[in-house]
């Protein structure tokens, strides 16, 4: 079988596509974007999820220099044997606008005026056209944008618009109010931007428009300046135009050539999958991280000697940066009390509702739970589950690797020290020793005041345990593992599966007892229960197959550890 090459990091469609790169076809996409009755597109998705591959994949195909290379690039897809009759029929100007420097802004607008003119510059210099632009990069871009355009349009030629991360910026600057405002307000360097494009949509310049980005945070500022964009990113038709399906993901997995692909997909669906992006789950499919699930194949077929490994870490260094943002974005929620009741009940898996804000407002006084909750969906960071029965939709999170971003977050916010949660964790993988975790999870509970503990339970209790054992490489942490029809609380198990980096792997049942006056009776009978359901985990076929498996059992009053418990099969 030919093995093809994993394509993670790329964004480059041609260089995909010669290159013997698995490609999952997306291409069908190009119909039904050319069936809809808007020409100016604006689509949204989390960062990282196939979006500048989609918009490469874009200029390749609409772009007239290109033509030549149609067979090649688009052999074997859905669109090289439905060609449409635009193919190949446009001047194509791509702006890309991610990595600007955010750090002040004369450093964001001088780094925006470059990006502006270097596409200025490389489309007059690819397609030959005679248009004469200013050399100094410090030139005003909507200005200089204005006199290429109506240069362009005497010529009588059509453009086809290709913005990638459009709010890239402003992600990195939303802490900032005023600077935001600044940049995107009126007479705001990217309103200006924005107008441009526009004024000359009027004068039909450009006849098609696709941009990309995260949020609509930036959208909403730029709503008179820029108001004739289609948001398209919660159609139901377009729901998995970007990411993978399980069905392209296991073909990739066939592709590859993988020795135990049953286990890779599991491991993939677990960590990666759940994202649902319209309004009704029910009518599409659930849809992984693509960029993710490149990361993993990339970092599980490179080990020495043809070997498979599973990575050490299940997202990558990237990924965990863009979501290490969650401190900005709750910090977006002025409410403190409603701020953290949402985080426990996001942690906590319980039912979230919520409108999805199509016009984030981001600074505007209605910013609220609605609106904060939205930016978590946009970001990627929530995802639908289903209908909601009042508002649009129920949120939850979409799967493992985000989960641990809210556990790495809750975390700190309880000011859980990194260095003792690490060395907790290694007591625990290689000498058996769970002190150091018993005085993480009793540190946690005593921060807590009679009346926070009061609202206490086991789902909060397992809050605390998993926010005590998040942000790290050594195990898998699963909660409510379901094997054999049972569910112990929490299961942690060798991250390398059976390549045996740990000692232990252990299955954690937790109870949670109020009051603190409780009999020792009640106590005792909690302890019997607790190790009979122990008992019957341990003897199912996957964990009793596992010398290394044993069973944890936590009994808390209140906010002390009253009982703690080892469990072996005998």
């Amino acid at each position: 079988m030919k093995r093809y090459k994993i394509p993670y990091g790329f964004s480059n469609y041609k260089e995909l596509r010669t290159g013997n790169y698995i490609y999952v076809d997306k291409t069908n996409y190009i119909e039904e974007l050319e069936s809809l009755n808007s020409k100016y597109l604006i689509f949204l998705r989390p960062r990282r999820f196939g979006k500048s591959l989609f918009v490469s994949m874009l200029y390749y195909y609409y772009d007239k220099n290109s033509a030549a290379e149609f067979s090649e690039l688009f052999r074997d897809t859905y669109i090289g044997k439905h060609k449409t009759e635009l193919a190949s029929q446009y001047y194509v100007l791509r702006f890309e606008f991610s990595g600007l420097d955010g750090s002040s802004r004369e450093y964001l607008q001088n780094a925006f005026y470059a990006k502006v003119h270097a596409a200025l510059r490389n489309f007059v210099r690819y397609y030959g056209v005679d248009i004469q632009l200013m050399e100094n990069d410090s030139a005003d871009s909507a200005m200089m944008l204005n006199y290429f355009l109506s240069d362009f349009n005497g010529e009588g030629k059509k453009l086809y618009i290709l913005i990638d991360e459009y709010d890239h910026f402003a992600t990195n600057i939303i802490e900032n109010p005023d600077f935001f405002r600044s940049v995107t307000g009126r007479d705001g360097f990217v309103r200006r931007f924005y107008e441009v494009l526009k004024a000359h949509t009027g004068i039909g310049c450009i006849d098609r428009m696709f941009i990309t980005g995260v949020t609509s945070m930036t959208l909403d500022s730029l709503t008179s300046g820029f108001n004739i964009g289609k948001n398209i990113s919660m159609n139901p038709r377009l729901n998995a135009m970007t990411g993978f399906k399980e069905t392209e993901t296991r073909s990739i997995l066939e592709e590859v050539g993988l020795m135990n692909p049953d286990a890779v997909m599991a491991r993939l669906v677990a960590y990666y999958n759940g994202y649902v992006f319209c309004h009704n789950p029910r009518h599409v499919t659930r849809i992984l991280n693509s960029s993710l699930v490149m990361y993993f194949l990339d970092e599980y077929t490179s080990s020495n000697k043809g070997q498979e490994n599973m990575p050490w870490k299940m997202a990558d260094n990237n990924i965990r940066r863009d979501y290490g943002k969650l401190t900005s974005m709750f910090g977006l929620y002025h409410d403190e009390k409603g701020r953290t009741e949402l985080l426990r009940n996001i942690i906590e898996g319980k039912p979230i509702e919520s409108d999805i804000i199509t016009d984030l407002s981001l600074f505007s006084d209605a910013f609220g739970k609605d609106e904060f909750l939205s930016m978590l969906f946009y970001m990627g960071l929530l995802t639908i589950k289903d209908t909601g029965s009042v508002y649009d939709v129920i949120l939850e999170t979409p799967n493992a690797v985000i989960r641990d971003v809210y556990y790495k977050y809750y975390s700190d916010y309880l000011k859980v020290q990194k260095m003792a949660k690490r060395d907790a964790i290694r007591q625990i993988a290689y000498e058996d020793d769970f002190a150091g975790l018993n005085r993480l999870i009793e540190q946690i509970l005593h921060i807590h005041s009679n009346e926070d503990l009061k609202a206490f339970d086991e789902h909060r209790l397992k809050t605390v345990v998993l926010s005590c054992l998040s942000d790290q490489n050594v195990y898998l942490v699963k909660s409510e593992y379901e094997s054999g029809g049972l569910r112990p609380d929490i299961a942690l198990l060798d991250i390398r599966g059976e390549k045996k980096r740990v000692c232990f792997n252990y299955l954690i049942e937790l109870k949670y007892l109020k009051k603190s006056g409780m009999s020792k009776q009640d106590i005792e009978k909690t302890k019997q229960d607790a190790s009979k359901q122990m008992h019957r985990y341990l003897q199912l076929d996957e964990f009793a197959q596992d010398s290394r498996m044993k069973g944890i059992i936590y009994i808390v009053v209140k906010d002390e550890i009253r009982h703690f418990e080892k469990v072996e099969l005998a």
